[in-house]
């Protein structure tokens, strides 16, 4: 069984409102809404929350790149520059394509960490 914070992490990175585990988060490609239309949750507590959003997306995406280069040094006869363009296409396209997702995941937290309003600030 997850802890309350695995669990708000993981439902915010499935993008689901870690209040009620039923709302949908996502209102755009890169957006989220700003409250959950099932039970009112505000997705954004206070101004500027989401620059822990921003440190998890890098870190994740940071170790991944590197893992990723020592894996392809040890397995691959790819060239060393080779490499560094295949491992920054990878953590630019990855931090993009997963953001919303580390939002949503950063949400959760805040959520276990702080609770989030239910119906309003």
């Amino acid at each position: 069984m997850l802890g309350p914070m695995a669990r708000g992490a993981w439902d915010g990175f499935r993008l689901r409102c870690p209040a009620c585990r039923r709302g949908a988060m996502a209102r755009g490609l890169f957006q989220l809404a700003e409250r959950c239309p099932v039970c009112g949750a505000p997705f954004e507590p206070e101004e500027g929350d989401f620059v822990g959003a921003m440190l998890v997306a890098y870190c994740v995406t940071a170790v991944l790149v590197v893992i990723g280069i020592y894996v392809t040094a040890a397995l691959t006869p790819l060239s060393p520059r080779t490499q560094l363009v295949l491992w920054c296409l990878f953590g630019a396209g990855f931090l993009i394509g997963t953001y919303r997702n580390m939002k949503g995941a950063w949400v959760g937290i805040l959520h276990a960490m702080t609770g989030l309003r239910r119906g309003g600030r």
